[in-house]
């Protein structure tokens, strides 16, 4: 894409800015790069935020006098980019045209370019820093360069423009035009009888979905038509103005939000840091905060896809907005850097061309990466090492700068995939194949299997190797385990790959409850495990130990009601429920008032490609899908959470792992090696 006549030596604080020649759409791009020294010092400019993809186009471009080779993508960015001639023969919108911003209702954050031939001319005459151009991609010392100053280049930038596509639109304008019925006391309601999907194309249908939901954001949610049940889909998309779920415009607002734009990881940071940020299909422009608070509430008001299970089946009215809703999200945190790990679990499952760029792309929202000129070296952005070698320095830096094992959460594949990486290194190339059981921050973790004891790392002639002292669980060797669970739903509709898991999972421990505590059944002394709780710790399993509003199961009755319920309702009787509710006296009004789907949810979302299994000794657990008979529970000091580990040689494992195990969750494990004087030894992952 780049030629050795374009680019000239760019110094650690300098970049290039693009100016584009005006033209019509038919004519060659014209352009030049000018080197700015330092970029403190630089003039207004505009960053541009798109994908630009591998495809070759056959047409060149001109920069600084010399042809050049761009991608499809790119070169069709461009041509909308550049400002139009400031001449007559321009053919601009009348404010009587149908689709002027004027006469709709998204004039308050959409525009035409064509709707003002002054406005066409000039709008876009500010010199723009694309990364695609901008940057000698066939010079690796320069892109680590360039990655340190993303941060300045998209914050310092006048406008972001965010490149999604042509439109690919046609329309009569002869046609009758778009109307939004507007009724008292109510917000906006689009009527089918108003307008027909295509005789205007797809962007007025998108624009107005989207002022839809910023009316009803306006609105609030405590208006008279807010207080039914979300499983009544057809009234509430008539509440909320929108059409029936059986209407084609749904198809089209998807359409919209399943651009490569909403998938990629580079553009995070890119909307992220701009002052202020603006979507360009073809030749709509889009003020972002109106996109990403419009998402926000589709997310929020039951119109998303579930990100975390898999969903087959009729989408209908269901958006893929989760993606964009956490764009803005995170546009709107206050400070707007997280913990390292925390943004690596938010980017993971986005797309990017080099597998280095799937943590490059979380440095400059990091709190840990603030100081770009003082980068700890197992962290600083080289294009000229292998992404396992760069995973892996990330992950030791995580360990060592955080003094915890947290980053082992991340680690772990799908079965039958091999991975480059060391077992305990997170491929960040790949998906994560379950929720991790801790998320956030892990000074706040819910659990403490260490026990608080401090994380020590022993030392290894082997790169790839991390050594940390732990103890072996006594009754952890894994005996028995039954299929992961595959779920492709969400809440109200239960499958029967869930339906399955459950019953090959109660199957392992049913004998528990019959054996009236006898010697066989190990820890006694834990009440979880005394017959009469097997079914209650049984829903602790596979709930993780909370409910979905991250209460502990047992501080939560209406839960441990709400999946005594769906057990009723599943298996009527084959898995007993005594054991789990609270005694009510009126067994008929706590069924009637329980809401069945928070526990499907929650046992979905933890156990999602995890394997029930128990242990020689009778504890149980939900660990990773990779787990194999033999495997061992162990207790990592620095972990705040049970890992399971494979031996392959003396003191050399394989991390398997991490897993949920009532009765190790608080540190009784450690409790008891400390008060045995057992000896720690070191595990030398690999």
């Amino acid at each position: 894409m780049s030629s050795q006549y374009v680019y000239e030596p760019l110094g650690p604080n300098s970049i290039r800015l693009l100016s584009i020649v005006p033209g019509f759409p038919s004519e060659t791009i014209k352009c030049s790069l000018d080197i700015v020294d330092d970029i403190t010092n630089a003039q207004v400019y505009d960053a541009v935020s798109g994908i630009w993809g591998t495809e070759l186009s056959d047409e060149p471009i001109m920069c600084n006098g010399q042809r050049m080779a761009v991608t499809k993508n790119l070169i069709e960015a461009m041509k909308y980019l550049r400002p139009l001639p400031p001449w007559t023969s321009v053919l601009t919108w009348r404010t009587d045209h149908p689709l002027h911003s004027s006469r709709n209702v998204w004039k308050n954050f959409a525009t035409n370019r064509r709707e003002e031939q002054n406005r066409s001319s000039s709008q876009q005459r500010r010199a723009l820093w694309i990364k695609a151009i901008c940057i000698n991609q066939n010079n690796k010392v320069e892109k680590g360069n360039q990655v340190k100053l993303t941060q300045k280049i998209f914050a310092n930038a006048g406008v972001v423009k965010i490149w999604l596509g042509e439109a690919n639109d046609s329309y009569s304008v002869s046609s009758t035009r778009l109307r939004i019925v507007q009724e008292t006391n109510t917000p906006l309601v689009i009527r089918k009888s108003s307008f027909h999907f295509d005789q205007y194309g797809r962007m007025p249908i998108v624009l107005t979905f989207i002022a839809q939901a910023l009316r009803n954001v306006e609105a609030g949610d405590d208006y008279w038509t807010a207080g039914r049940s979300a499983t009544d889909t057809v009234y509430r998309n008539r509440v909320h103005g929108f059409p029936d779920a059986s209407f084609e415009e749904w198809k089209i607002i998807r359409w919209f939000f399943t651009k490569m734009w909403f998938q990629h990881i580079w553009v995070i940071q890119e909307v992220v840091l701009a002052q202020r940020a603006v979507v360009i299909l073809g030749d709509w422009h889009i003020e972002w905060a109106a996109v990403g608070i419009a998402a926000a509430w589709f997310k929020g008001h039951g119109f998303a896809l579930p990100t975390v299970v898999k969903f087959i089946g009729d989408m209908k009215d269901l958006l893929p907005v989760s993606r964009a809703a956490t764009m803005w999200e995170l546009c709107t945190t206050l400070g707007k850097r997280r913990p390292l790990l925390q943004m690596l679990r938010e980017l993971r499952g986005r797309k990017a061309t080099l597998e280095v760029d799937k943590v490059y792309a979380a440095y400059n929202l990091a709190e840990e990466t603030a100081n770009t000129k003082r980068l700890d070296p197992l962290i600083e952005p080289t294009y000229d090492k292998p992404f396992e070698e760069v995973y892996q320095n990330l992950a030791r830096f995580l360990v060592i700068d955080h003094g915890n094992l947290a980053v082992l959460s991340h680690a772990g594949g799908f079965e039958g995939v091999k991975s480059v990486c060391a077992s305990w290194v997170p491929d960040w190339s790949q998906d994560k194949a379950s929720a991790e059981l801790i998320n956030n921050d892990h000074d706040d973790s819910p659990y403490n299997a260490d026990n608080n004891e401090y994380l020590t790392i022993g030392g290894s002639l082997d790169p790839k190797c991390l050594s940390v002292k732990g103890i072996k669980v006594p009754s952890g060797v894994i005996r028995a385990y039954g299929d992961k669970l595959f779920s492709y739903g969400f809440r109200h509709t239960t499958y029967k790959e869930e339906h399955d898991f459950i019953r090959s999972s109660w199957k392992l421990v049913a004998d528990w409850v019959r054996k009236q505590d006898s010697p066989e059944i190990a820890n006694e002394s834990l009440r979880m495990y005394r017959s009469e709780n097997i079914p209650r710790t049984f829903i602790s399993t596979l709930t993780g130990g909370f409910s979905d509003i991250k209460r502990p199961v047992h501080e939560d009755p209406s839960f441990l009601d709400d999946a005594a319920w769906w057990l009723k309702q599943e298996f009527n009787d084959q898995i007993p429920t005594s054991g789990i509710a609270p005694k009510r006296s009126n067994w008929t009004t706590m069924w009637n008032s329980s809401d069945s789907g928070r526990f499907h949810e929650t046992f979905a979302r933890v156990c999602l490609h995890r394997r029930f299994f128990v242990t020689t000794e009778n504890l149980m657990g939900i660990g990773p899908e990779t787990m194999k008979k033999g495997d061992m529970v162990v207790i990592l000091f620095g972990g705040k959470v049970p890992y399971v580990v494979r031996q392959v040689s003396q003191a050399r494992y394989l991390f398997i792992g991490e897993c949920y195990v009532p009765g190790l969750m608080t540190g009784e494990a450690v409790e008891q090696w400390k008060k045995s004087g057992g000896k720690a030894e070191f595990f030398h992952l690999v």
